[in-house]
């Protein structure tokens, strides 16, 4: 039981420094790939989720387009979600309703997947838009 607990205190460390190396304003460089979609073409609500999305890490393990490739990923058991699974693959589904269930609560069986209820409704409200439309795109 104590080798478990210090595996998740690793693996949480770890992942805190993932997360924490990919935060701040660096400067990107132009040849860099092409964003998932043009602001252009994203609701304005839409955009603010990608955002948010970006800030909080959730691409280091589900990857920039959703697809559960982020550079978290390859290290985690059970492997993030890809966005693109069908709905039975999903523990609350992909609607809005299940995702904010899931942002809300956290999965209780996958100890990376936590609660961002921290992040208040608004907030997680438009992140679950951008899931959506990474779902659907």
């Amino acid at each position: 039981m104590k080798t478990r607990a210090i595996l998740i205190s690793l693996f949480v460390s770890i992942l805190s420094l993932i997360f924490l190396l990919n935060c701040g304003d660096k400067e990107k460089p132009k040849e860099e790939a092409a964003p998932v979609a043009s602001a252009a073409t994203l609701s304005p609500e839409i955009e603010e989720g990608k955002k948010l999305f970006l800030e909080n890490g959730c691409n280091a393990c589900h990857g920039d387009t959703g697809a559960g490739d982020g550079a978290a990923a390859a290290s985690l058991n059970p492997k993030p979600r890809n966005y693109k699974a069908p709905a039975s693959d999903w523990k609350n589904g992909p609607t809005e309703a299940g995702i904010l269930k899931t942002l809300n609560n956290g999965i209780p069986s996958n100890p990376v997947m936590t609660s961002y209820k921290f992040l208040g409704d608004e907030k997680l409200k438009k992140i679950s838009k951008y899931v959506i439309y990474l779902n659907q795109n």
